[in-house]
């Protein structure tokens, strides 16, 4: 075989080699764009398959030296039941009184009850001093079901996280009472019809509160992409559910004319929203750009000293909101936290695997210290998160929203639900009341 067959050969074998590399990178490409949607730092802890493992030091089993141990609290009997014998089981001969007593507190549920059924006679009355025809009764607005199974029902479907089926099934169970799976349905829509004031009171008042946390998650509705928003305060909570991600559903919610301070991520929709309105102060979440920083610590050995850097710089912006210094000295401590976080970045310019965490943080970098000159306000959008994930879970189960109906019930009952739990209400009992 001659020199030049040989280099033809090899030109093409290389150029093979190429080709099937070039396929190769952008197979793991493809692969890594996968996994990082179950394995990011956005990513919830109930969707990621490879949970970072947490070193646990084992401890002796059992309670510590001297803890004081907790039992239920054992209540008073309402009733008593004598087990008494009056012949041996064994030989069936006569027995005489006990030689000895055992007594034991027993809490236990009744049985199933069957449904009450009642008949209401309403009076009318013509009023002949003014000529009004009149009437009262408590009974619920609509329909032929009392309020315990209006309540109970919606409470069932909303925060028991029931489908309607397994709501049939409980109903029946619980208390002998059938129904369909469409009259649960149409059952939820009464309670939602009744109680729609009290939402659209809540999205009024909320406005009127200094700081609320917002934050969003998407969900499917008739198969579309829509959006779960939540704005949260201490003692209230609001969901919408929207098409749009964007400002215009936090102006339906709060308003053109809101005064305060919002607690969110990097999301551009809240610094437009800001612009609009010079009264409006923002905070954004350090625990989001923590878990950040943190991921990318775990991929690179070289960025694990910044991330332990920027944990302290979090640790000095948590100890200035809580030292109860005066105003002009936390302003002093915003300015040092502030020229210590230029610093950070400064250093980590460098670093490419930074760069998309550094941008989120110039981008942002007015809105990092608002907690310190407001102590109230909390430096994370945790509260958010936190009370988001209801409606997170409420996804998982319900898979799609079908329409309108179901997407005005969701965001009232939810609403409603977590500001009762919040206020360290019984839903069950401020249900009721309303209905």
């Amino acid at each position: 075989m001659n020199k030049d067959k040989i280099i033809e050969e090899l030109k093409k074998e290389n150029e093979r080699l190429r080709d099937e590399k070039k396929a190769l990178e952008k197979k793991v490409n493809d692969l890594e764009h996968q996994l990082a949607f179950f394995n990011n730092p956005h990513t919830p802890s109930s969707k990621q398959l490879f949970k970072k493992r947490v070193h646990q030091v084992s401890k002796k089993l059992g309670a510590p030296i001297g803890h004081k141990g907790a039992t239920r609290e054992v209540h008073d009997a309402q009733e008593i039941v004598n087990h008494f014998l009056k012949k041996c089981p064994q030989c069936n001969d006569t027995l005489d009184k006990p030689f000895d007593f055992e007594e034991r507190i027993i809490d236990e549920i009744p049985e199933p009850q069957p449904v009450k059924i009642t008949k209401h006679i309403i009076g009318f009355y013509n009023c002949k001093n003014c000529g009004v025809i009149t009437a009262k009764t408590n009974l619920p607005q609509e329909g032929n079901f009392g309020k315990n199974i209006l309540a109970h029902t919606a409470l069932m479907k909303y925060d028991d996280r029931l489908p309607a089926r397994k709501v049939v099934s409980t109903l029946q169970r619980t208390f002998l009472f059938q129904v369909t799976h469409s009259t649960i349905l149409n059952i939820v829509q009464r309670v939602v019809r009744t109680v729609q004031h009290l939402y659209k009171q809540l999205k009024m008042q909320i406005r009127t509160f200094f700081n609320v946390y917002i934050d969003e998650t998407g969900v499917k509705v008739q198969g579309k992409q829509f959006w779960i928003w939540i704005f949260t305060t201490l003692t209230m909570t609001i969901f919408v559910i929207r098409k749009s991600r964007h400002c215009k559903v936090v102006k339906e919610v709060l308003g053109e004319n809101f005064k305060g301070v919002i607690n969110c991520d990097g999301w551009e929709t809240y610094k437009t929203y800001k612009n609009d309105n010079q009264n409006v102060l923002l905070q954004r979440c350090w625990a989001h750009a923590t878990r950040e920083v943190e991921a990318l610590a775990e991929k690179y050995d070289q960025i694990k000293p910044l991330f332990k850097w920027f944990q302290k710089i979090f640790s000095k912006v948590c100890k200035a909101r809580e030292s109860g210094l005066p105003l002009y000295q936390r302003t002093k401590l915003k300015e040092k936290c502030e020229k210590e976080l230029r610093q950070w970045l400064d250093v980590t310019k460098p670093y490419k695997e930074l760069k998309t965490v550094r941008t989120k943080i110039e981008n942002g970098f007015e809105h990092w210290f608002t907690c310190i000159l407001h102590p109230e306000v909390e430096p994370t959008n945790n509260r958010a998160e936190r009370n988001l994930r209801e409606e997170v879970i409420l996804r998982k189960i319900t898979g799609t929203l079908r329409n309108e109906k179901g997407t005005t019930a969701n965001e009232t009952m939810m609403s409603l639900i977590t500001t009762w739990k919040q206020q360290n209400k019984n839903p069950f009992s401020e249900l009721r009341a309303l209905l």
